[in-house]
């Protein structure tokens, strides 16, 4: 059997491993930044006919209460014509559809289609507005929040410990050109550190007392200087923006949970005040879990209590529930449907980029020290340990996250993803061991690659049949999902705006 040494990656530089992590963000900001676009669409079939619904009762309301001016009244019926003229298109598409023949055809049929693609803009708009207004609450909000929910502190004048990493901190700063962050500390055992804030302008470092008592001062310039590498690199503003995508997934399925919830209210409070900018920073953490419970799958429970009041309370019970079905229905179809695209298309790009980003902030901070070993042994030191106390929701602030807190809380629990965000340590590992580090185990797809080729005989034939059947399994298995997931975006979207139509023409 071939040794570990066998399996070194090869050595790189220090400038080639930054290059390539910062060709890879790159890459995966343009994917993201497409995706997003996508995740607007397809959020606009939730968000659209409900906001046009909303604009047409609005609107018909003050029309029979004898208060909508006469301009109130000509925007009503070009909201009718509106929504005729993009029906009408769709409706064509899909007669075109029916009598499509071969690929010809079915682009033929795809043309009015788009062309009633403008039912999206209402929907897309909503949610660029939302993800805009969070993206920035939680960059300004982000050391307050933070703080608040750690329950950080300022160090002691007269601790020598604390005192050296103050230095500590200030002095890679320097080398790296940036203005120190503030140092703040967190009285908990577990061993980590985090950094926090707007931009490398304002930002600070959260350290634990753990971290302290337990790593040298080799490793603990390691997990500064990662951590002031990151924040130079701008992955200050990324991880506002990556909360933000999950807030306003968050925000658009809380608008269903408000006939169930009374949280949801409090929550969409909390929202608009954080959007006009008057909600406390100390608040934001509790913004942030309340969007993000309404994501997971116990946000269900509130919907299911409502439903019991039929049988705890009858027949007063069952005349409360009978008008919430239809809604109750909508609620399930749209949280299903927001879920499913986040686990099986949107969730993967984003960890993706993070996870280069964390590669980069690591090559980034092995140049500024020229000690790749110190961060090698921080990360094994840190992944032993559990995350401190009020650090689920805030993982994108830390120096690692170790393996067994990945899964137990944090993003992938709470926002539907199959993946987290946080790389693992064998992968971290690994590449450190490439800038120079001690050995490591390959991690990842390349290690199974490489576990496959030492398979000999009748295995290695039985694993490429396997490979044979399973691999168009997966990709017919993942089309039929893509498909599933547009129909049902499609006909949430048509059902919608006809409701809203229905309306309009009372």
């Amino acid at each position: 059997m071939p040794g570990l040494a066998d399996a070194l990656p090869d050595r790189t530089t220090f400038h080639a491993e930054q290059a390539r992590r910062r060709w890879h963000g790159r890459l995966w900001a343009l994917l993201c930044l497409g995706l997003a676009a996508g995740l607007g669409a397809v959020l606009s079939t939730v968000t659209g006919p409900l906001l046009l619904l909303l604009l047409a009762l609005g609107m018909k309301g003050l029309a029979w209460l004898g208060l909508a001016p006469a301009t109130m009244l000509g925007a009503l019926q070009a909201l009718n014509l509106w929504i005729d003229g993009n029906l009408a298109q769709v409706s064509r598409g899909l007669d075109l559809l029916d009598r499509a023949e071969g690929p010809l055809g079915v682009l033929a049929a795809l043309r009015p289609m788009l062309g009633g693609a403008s039912l999206l803009l209402p929907g897309i708009g909503l949610a660029v507005l939302v993800w805009a207004g969070l993206a920035r609450f939680y960059r300004r909000s982000a050391i307050a929040s933070a703080a608040a929910d750690l329950g950080a502190r300022p160090p002691r004048p007269g601790d020598a410990e604390e005192t050296q990493l103050g230095n500590i901190l200030a002095e890679l700063s320097l080398a790296a050109g940036l203005p120190a962050p503030r140092l703040l500390l967190l009285d908990a055992p577990q061993p980590n550190a985090a950094v926090f804030g707007a931009s490398h302008r304002d930002a600070a470092v959260i350290a634990t007392r753990g971290l302290l008592d337990r790593l040298d001062r080799r490793e603990t310039q390691g997990v500064v200087a990662h951590l002031v590498a990151a924040a130079g690199d701008g992955d200050l503003r990324l991880a506002a923006a990556i909360q933000a995508v999950f807030g306003t997934l968050g925000v658009l399925v809380l608008v269903f949970d408000l006939p169930f919830r009374r949280g949801a209210w409090a929550a969409l409070r909390d929202l608009l005040l954080a959007l006009a900018g008057a909600l406390p920073a100390a608040r934001a953490e509790r913004l942030r879990g309340n969007l993000a419970g309404s994501l997971s799958p116990d946000s269900m429970d509130a919907m299911m209590r409502v439903m019991s009041l039929g049988e705890r309370w009858p027949p007063l019970g069952a005349l409360l529930v009978l008008p919430l079905l239809p809604w109750m229905l909508l609620t399930l179809v749209q949280k299903l449907l927001v879920s499913f695209w986040m686990l099986f298309v949107f969730g993967w790009p984003l960890g993706w980029l993070w996870r280069a980003r964390r590669y980069l902030a690591d090559a980034a901070a092995v140049r500024l020290l020229r000690d790749p070993e110190a961060l090698a042994a921080a990360l094994r030191r840190i992944d032993a340990d559990g995350m401190p106390p009020g650090g689920a929701l805030q993982e994108l602030g830390f120096f690692h996250v170790p393996t067994l807190a990945r899964e137990e809380a944090g993003f992938r629990n709470r926002a539907n993803m199959v993946a987290a965000l946080t790389p693992r340590i064998g992968k971290r590992l690994w590449r450190l061991s490439a800038l120079g580090a001690g050995p490591a185990a390959e991690a990842g797809w390349r290690a199974t690659l490489r576990q496959m080729r030492q398979i000999t005989g009748w295995r290695r034939w039985l694993v490429l049949a396997l490979l044979a059947l399973l691999v168009p399994l997966f990709a017919a298995l993942a089309g039929l999902v893509t498909l599933m997931l547009l129909g049902a975006s499609f006909f949430s979207l048509l059902g919608g705006v006809a409701l809203a139509r229905l309306v309009l023409s009372l």
